[in-house]
């Protein structure tokens, strides 16, 4: 899909704050704001400029008048605010933004269409709240990353010197945005096309030449805890929606297909589709994505 496809959904995005405890979440929003919700949550460093190429499938299809497509930014990320001094991006953390945003907006049912980090937290949220979640499609996610019990004081240990290094950094600055998006483009498995999209949200210009990330240095310290690949499976073994799972053809699916193998058992009405692309191949094939979605809405529940 080139840049200028995703263009109109751009221009009649509706953008939206929902103030929470700690601060404020950030997002777009497209189709009827009194519509059935469909929450898109994105990636580690990405933001909700991720889903604007299906953000486009959305605008052309029937669900625009029924349903609103709702892009957030997760904490520390995009034009959302960042956790206040001393705190930290714990998954479980995420999963309560969500709880908490949904009672704040009376969402008793949602569906959600979520990419790698944000799927994670989805699956968690899934399992945590399965009367509230309708619909699950994770793009390049299932399950968590995880440490066995035996490595408790390994990751402690790694998680506080990580957050001691941290302090002393400072998030980089650029001369200029082109240099900028060459940055996102190398740490990413994807196109200058698709990384400039992702650096016009994720982006923010303190002086005629001096370009840096929005998004909080925290967000690249280690977690300090880990939950035990059982705790998973018990949080898991709760979802009760139907789901669907995404991996990209040049994505990760070594990494997935362990995830796979340790607790697919746990959600025995997960289905699991290939789709072209690599780990963001939701914006690189979101024609493809969307139709997973729209198959995923038409199945039954429960």
């Amino acid at each position: 899909m080139t840049s200028h496809s995703y263009l109109q959904a751009q221009q009649v995005a509706e953008p939206v704050s929902f103030q929470l405890n700690w601060g404020a979440l950030a997002g777009l929003r497209w189709g009827n704001p009194q519509g059935q919700v469909i929450l898109a949550l994105h990636g580690w460093l990405d933001n909700a400029h991720s889903f604007l190429p299906i953000a486009q499938h959305f605008i052309d299809s029937e669900l625009q008048s029924t349903h609103q497509l709702v892009a957030l930014d997760w904490a520390g990320h995009g034009h959302s605010d960042h956790r206040p001094t001393g705190n930290y991006y714990p998954f479980l953390d995420y999963v309560y933004d969500m709880v908490q945003l949904c009672e704040q907006q009376q969402w008793s049912k949602v569906s959600v269409l979520a990419h790698s980090m944000g799927g994670f937290v989805a699956n968690l949220w899934a399992g945590i709240e399965p009367e509230r979640i309708e619909r699950l499609l994770t793009i390049e996610a299932f399950g968590l990353l995880t440490s066995s019990e035996n490595e408790v004081l390994d990751d402690i240990r790694q998680g506080f010197r990580s957050r001691l290094r941290q302090q002393g950094k400072r998030r980089p600055h650029y001369t200029d945005l082109n240099s900028a998006v060459l940055a996102r483009e190398q740490a990413g498995d994807f196109s200058v096309a698709i990384a400039a999209l992702l650096v016009e949200r994720g982006i923010e210009q303190l002086a005629p030449n001096d370009f840096r990330f929005r998004a909080d240095g925290q967000l690249r310290c280690r977690s300090v805890m880990r939950i035990s690949p059982q705790q998973i499976a018990t949080i898991l073994q709760a979802i009760r929606c139907p789901y669907t799972l995404l991996i990209g053809s040049q994505g990760h699916r070594q990494r997935l297909e362990q995830a796979l193998s340790t607790w697919r058992t746990a959600v025995p009405q997960l289905q699991v589709m290939d789709i072209a692309g690599g780990h963001h191949a939701h914006m690189e094939s979101p024609d493809a994505a969307w139709r997973q979605f729209c198959a995923l809405l038409a199945t039954e529940n429960g």
